[in-house]
């Protein structure tokens, strides 16, 4: 009886990820990591490690649901698989090495998801409230890809970035550091506290500040042409 409650939950949880609605969700969970939970992170292992197992399991929902191609979705998920392995292996038994490991699956992971809500928010249709929400939680994971992408990158390379308050790598600090770093480039603020030193993290930094000016506009011209198609045919 068990079993058949906990199946029937896991098919109605996969069912609404297949959804659209399910690209607000998706957003307000963002909203909630991002601006909630990697903020207090530094509070405690317990809630750093509660936080990353939240995100890792709306990851894999969302890829298990949303991408239609099987082989999409084993390999993404493959690596927020891999991504939860080695945090919680990292975390509780204090294995620095697997730190930079860590961040390539989940920089992976985060890949995988952004890919396919994309699809999902420019796929031909209506456009409706929650396609919308979903091109906003996509330029959120733009941000979380990137800060990923910085955490790597100062792993493999120490000294990669100038920040006003140095952290040390493996700590906790360093990756709120970036996730704060990112959101601040995408949106081209630039405040100046944490700075690019190296090539290849300069590259990645003026990649991030491009695509952060590009993609509102490139999403409103897309989402305009959907819906001027939609009325045409008579779908809307």
């Amino acid at each position: 009886m068990h079993a058949l409650k906990l199946d029937t939950m896991l098919r109605n949880f996969l069912r609404f990820w297949s959804q659209e609605h399910s690209l607000t969700a998706l957003l307000l969970v963002m909203i909630v990591d991002l601006f909630v939970l990697f903020p207090m992170t530094g509070g405690g292992r317990v809630v750093d490690l509660g936080a990353d197992l939240v995100f890792s399991l709306i990851l894999l929902a969302g890829l298990r649901s949303m991408a239609r191609r099987k082989t999409v979705r084993v390999f993404f998920s493959l690596f927020v698989v891999l991504s939860a392995v080695t945090h919680f292996a990292w975390k509780l038994f204090d294995l620095n090495f697997l730190a930079s490991w860590n961040s390539l699956f989940s920089t992976l992971a985060v890949m995988g998801m952004l890919i396919v809500t994309l699809w999902m928010v420019y796929q031909d249709g209506p456009v409706t409230v929650h396609r919308i929400r979903g091109a906003i939680a996509a330029y959120l994971l733009i941000g979380v890809l990137f800060a990923k992408a910085y955490t790597l990158i100062n792993y493999l390379m120490p000294g990669a970035f100038n920040m006003a308050l140095p952290v040390t790598t493996f700590r906790e600090e360093g990756r709120q550091a970036f996730y704060y770093f990112s959101i601040v480039t995408l949106t081209t603020v630039g405040y100046g506290d944490i700075t690019a030193v190296a090539p290849t993290a300069r590259s990645l930094v003026m990649a991030e500040a491009l695509i952060g000016q590009l993609f509102p506009a490139i999403l409103l011209a897309r989402l305009v042409t959907l819906e001027i198609e939609t009325r045409r045919s008579g779908k809307g």
